[in-house]
């Protein structure tokens, strides 16, 4: 391993315990890699810490997982790589999967969802006023979020310089806000064209306050991609048994890959 993985201390809790994370590193080999493993676990235990998850830099939001399974078909945007001998590294060295996430590919065209939901009204961003759009999205990403393992909250200024960079380069069309008859933010959904993955959109984010906004959103993110000659949208990362996976096989995805969150009890 060329630069060994940051151990990070100040991590949201796991089990109720104090907990610490391995960071992101592609270890050379499992050998290698499990003995540094089992040396930071010695040495945290030491320091008091009662349990350990990797990879993790931080928090959520961070860049976190392994794979542990593939269909072999193409990278897309911002999903997390790792090396091959990352998982039988963390094995070996008595980790054992805290998290399942999965990402999951579906056909373009709407399923007709859209049309069933009452109260909100979903429309693609006008392109204008990057900052409002992300000053509502902080709202509700962090209320709808707040009760997700390892979530920590994070201030507005932060959320802005994070996703500023990217809604420079987004296709506005693919920004989608849920709003109810008033006209206030009730659901945002970010998806955007990937330059890695030819042909398909990625659906990374969508959150919701009012029942069946999400759905209302992904179907309309479906129809878009058929319209505009997409031929796949890709369900980016889902946390395995939460709603937005049991949404993904309502569109009929099908799991091209899965992940995993290591962890340790010392």
């Amino acid at each position: 391993m060329t630069k060994p993985p940051k151990v990070h201390r100040d991590v949201p809790a796991w089990k109720g315990l104090r907990t610490a994370a391995v960071g992101t590193a592609a270890f050379d080999d499992a050998e290698s890699g499990a003995a540094f493993l089992e040396e930071a676990c010695d040495t945290l235990r030491g320091e008091g810490f009662e349990a350990v998850v990797g990879p993790m830099d931080g928090s959520t939001w961070g860049t976190y997982r392994l794979q542990t399974w593939s269909d072999g078909s193409p990278a897309f945007l911002m999903e997390p790589a790792g090396g091959p001998e990352d998982l039988a590294a963390y094995e070996r060295a008595g980790f054992k999967i805290a998290e399942l996430h999965v990402s999951a590919t579906a056909a373009p065209g709407s399923r007709g969802f859209a049309e069933r939901v009452r109260g909100v009204s979903v429309e693609s961003w006008n392109g204008r006023d990057p900052e409002a759009l992300l000053s509502g999205a902080h709202a509700l990403v962090m209320e709808g979020f707040r009760t997700t393992p390892f979530f920590t909250p994070v201030p507005e200024a932060m959320f802005l310089e994070r996703y500023a960079p990217l809604l420079a380069h987004a296709d506005p069309r693919f920004i989608l806000r849920a709003l109810d008859h008033d006209g206030n933010l009730r659901g945002l959904t970010l998806a955007f064209p990937d330059p890695m993955r030819q042909g398909a959109i990625v659906l990374k984010t969508y959150v919701g306050t009012v029942p069946g906004a999400g759905r209302a959103m992904a179907d309309r993110i479906h129809a878009l991609a058929g319209e505009l000659g997409f031929r796949e949208v890709v369900h980016a990362l889902m946390r395995s048994g939460i709603a937005s996976e049991a949404q993904s096989r309502k569109f009929g995805g099908t799991v091209f890959r899965r992940y995993a969150l290591m962890g340790r009890l010392l």
